[in-house]
């Protein structure tokens, strides 16, 4: 397991790189110029000089392939670069905005688990009564309603009847947990319900699988209880593609979800993506998709982990 584990954490670095190469040349394919953008779309005059020494300040003015090598040079030191557009180091920029993302993808997950395990070995289990109709409408829901409009009722419901709206600035769990948790915990329900539907339609299909196979017969046979057969031989490995999903919805919420934080007025990694996006801000952009792409490899080797936590008979040379 252990060498598994190392050879996995190596496989990141080459992935990343690929990544970092691709970004590098998306980015700068798309049409715009964040020097143009800063000096000449504010309606002031300023001569091609001006414009030349601003694109040397960047170093938007040495060949591409230089810039990519500085970029990976700094990538080699861990250092992101800085915003062509703040000043601000790239790796700032994120810092603020990732603790309120990582908490809100943290609790929304667990939003997701709570609603979608019992939820789904329910409607399996009961297959066919009304649980388990009661148990499709509301994953069907889940799955039609955007997260952002569910936002949206929460806001109006919270609003006419208890007077309540989304605070301007963002509280810190560490500071005040009773205005953190306050702020945070509709957005992460409506995100988590949504994200719950998937689970829950994930964890009825593959329970239902499981019940069929021919180790679950011979259990029921023996007069096993039926909580026994689902929690401890059933359910165990229906989880397995539960995991994974759950898994990549979360590295998509470290992403951000940019309308949702728009309409709780959060100031997280979606938003920060937008502005980074509409500003040609190359260096700010490519720190983001990293970020991103990080959290995908990363949660990916912990999916592959807990397969093998959940099935014994999976094993990692």
């Amino acid at each position: 397991m252990t060498r598994y584990i190392a050879k996995r954490f190596l496989l990141m670095f080459p992935t990343l790189v690929a990544v970092a190469v691709l970004i590098f040349v998306l980015v700068r394919v798309v049409p715009g110029d964040i020097v143009e953008l800063r000096l000449v779309s504010g309606g002031m005059f300023v001569t091609k000089e001006v414009v030349e020494k601003e694109r040397i300040r960047l170093g938007l003015n040495k060949p591409i392939w230089q810039q990519f090598v500085d970029w990976m040079v700094g990538m080699v030191r861990l250092d992101l670069g800085t915003s062509m557009w703040t000043g601000a180091p790239v790796s700032q920029e994120i810092a603020i905005r990732l603790q309120l993302s990582l908490q809100l993808a943290f609790m929304a997950t667990l939003i997701a688990v709570v609603l979608a395990v019992p939820l789904g070995a329910l409607a399996a289990i009961r297959r066919g009564t009304w649980i388990d109709y009661a148990v499709q409408v509301f994953s069907v829901a889940g799955l039609a309603v955007p997260s952002f409009w569910l936002g949206i009722l929460l806001i109006l419901f919270l609003l006419t009847y208890f007077q309540w709206l989304p605070p301007l600035t963002f509280t810190s769990l560490w500071k005040d947990p009773r205005a953190n948790l306050l702020q945070l915990i509709w957005p992460a329900l409506a995100v988590g319900y949504r994200y719950s539907a998937v689970a829950t339609r994930m964890t009825r299909s593959a329970l239902l699988e499981v019940l069929r196979e021919d180790y679950i017969r011979t259990a029921w046979s023996k007069g096993l209880a039926e909580r026994v057969i689902v929690r401890r031989h059933a359910l165990r490995n229906a989880l397995l593609p539960v995991v994974a999903v759950i898994g990549l919805e979360f590295a998509f919420l470290i992403g951000g979800l940019v309308v949702t934080e728009q309409v709780f007025n959060l100031n997280g990694i979606g938003k920060l993506f937008v502005e980074a996006i509409s500003r040609r801000d190359y260096t700010l952009i490519q720190g983001l998709m990293l970020l991103v792409a990080f959290a995908y490899v990363a949660v990916n080797l912990v999916i592959d982990l807990l397969y093998a936590w959940l099935d014994p008979r999976i094993t990692y040379g």
